[in-house]
C-alpha cells in the first residue's frame, strides 16, 4: 500500500515532463510542396452628416445718436454624404514538409504589405514551431528580397505522402501505378532512351512514364548517373508537340527542368533546359517501349523505380 503514493508522484512527474516538452519551441527546415489561396471582399458604408456654415459681414455709420448698419450673410450647406469602403483579405494555405511530416499551415493577408504569401513549390525555409504556430523565415519579393518572419497557424500535422500532387482540375492525389492502357493515345506509355547534357558534354540513359488526358500530361522521369534530375513531370500536348516540366531532388539540390519535343510515331525527340540548381542545356531522344503508364494516382518512388529497369 505504501507504493501507491510513489507511483502517483512518478506519474505526475512524467506528465509534467511531457507537458514541458510539448511547450518547447522546435526549429527545423521545411520544404514547400503545394499552396493555394482565396481572396474575399467586403464592402461597408458609412455616412458623414451634413453641415451649414454662415458667414456675415457688414458696415455701420454713426451720426450723433443715430447708427445705420448694413449686414450681408451667406450660408454654405454641405449635404450628408454616403461613402463605400471595400476591404480585401486573402487567406493563404501552404503545405510544407520536414523529416517525413507534412504540415498544413494558414495565414491571412489583410493589407498589401502583409508578409503572408504563397510559398514557391520546392523552396526551403527555416521554420520555428511554437505550440500551434509556425514561424517561417522567407524573403519578400523573391530570393533576393528582404528577409521577413511569416506567422502561420498550424491546421494539420500528418505523415508526408510519397505521392505527387495531380495538377489536373478536380483530381485527387496520385497514389497508385497503373497497368496497360492506351486510352490516352499514342503518347501514353513508357519511353526510354538517352539524354545528352551539351553544357558539360555528358550523356546518360533515362526514361519517362507518361499519361495524356485531354491535352494534359503527367507522370515521372528517371535519369541515371552520371546525370541527375529524376522526379515528377507535368505539362501539355498540342498536336504532336509536347512540353513538360520536371521537378526532382538529388544530392540535396532541387532540379527543375523544362523539356520540349515532338512525337513521331513511337519516337519522342527534343531539347531540354535546366533552370535549377544551375543553367544547363541538352537534348534527348526516346523510343516507346510499352503501354504502361501512371493512372489517376501513382506512387512517385515506385514510378521512378519501375523505369530503372528499362
Amino acid at each position: 500500500m505504501r507504493t501507491l503514493p510513489h507511483f502517483a508522484l512518478l506519474f505526475t512527474m512524467v506528465l509534467s515532463c511531457l507537458a514541458q516538452d510539448t511547450n518547447r519551441k522546435s526549429s527545423l527546415t521545411v520544404r514547400a510542396v503545394a499552396s493555394r489561396s482565396r481572396t474575399s471582399e467586403r464592402t461597408s458604408t458609412f455616412t458623414t452628416p451634413g453641415k451649414a456654415d454662415t458667414n456675415c459681414s457688414g458696415i455701420g455709420t454713426t451720426i450723433g445718436n443715430t447708427t445705420t448698419a448694413t449686414t450681408n450673410c451667406q450660408t454654405t450647406s454641405t449635404p450628408a454624404q454616403t461613402h463605400q469602403v471595400t476591404s480585401r483579405t486573402t487567406d493563404v494555405m501552404n503545405f510544407v514538409e520536414a523529416d517525413g511530416i507534412r504540415y498544413t499551415i494558414v495565414c491571412r493577408a489583410s493589407w498589401s504589405g502583409s508578409n503572408c504569401a504563397l510559398l514557391t513549390e520546392g523552396d526551403l525555409f527555416q521554420a520555428e514551431i511554437d505550440d500551434k504556430t509556425m514561424w517561417l523565415v522567407a524573403r519578400k519579393g523573391g530570393n533576393q528580397g528582404k528577409g521577413v518572419r511569416m506567422k502561420n497557424k498550424i491546421l494539420d500535422i500528418r505523415p508526408a505522402p510519397t505521392s505527387v500532387l495531380d495538377v489536373r482540375p478536380n483530381s485527387s492525389l496520385l497514389t497508385a501505378f497503373g497497368g496497360s492502357d492506351l486510352q490516352g493515345g499514342s503518347l501514353t506509355g513508357t519511353f526510354s532512351g538517352t539524354v545528352r547534357n551539351e553544357t558539360v558534354g555528358v550523356s546518360a540513359h533515362f526514361g519517362i512514364a507518361i499519361r495524356e488526358e485531354d491535352g494534359v500530361v503527367y507522370g515521372c522521369i528517371a535519369i541515371q548517373k552520371p546525370l541527375y534530375g529524376s522526379g515528377s513531370l507535368q505539362g501539355a500536348l498540342q498536336g504532336s508537340k509536347i512540353s513538360f516540366d520536371s521537378v526532382g531532388y538529388s544530392l540535396g539540390a532541387r532540379f527543375s527542368i523544362r523539356f520540349e519535343g515532338e512525337l513521331h510515331d513511337a519516337a519522342l525527340k527534343g531539347t531540354y533546359e535546366v533552370s535549377s540548381p544551375n543553367h544547363q542545356d541538352g537534348e534527348f531522344e526516346l523510343i516507346k517501349r510499352g503501354s504502361e503508364a501512371p493512372r489517376t494516382g501513382f506512387n512517385l518512388r515506385d514510378c521512378i523505380s519501375n523505369l530503372s529497369s528499362f
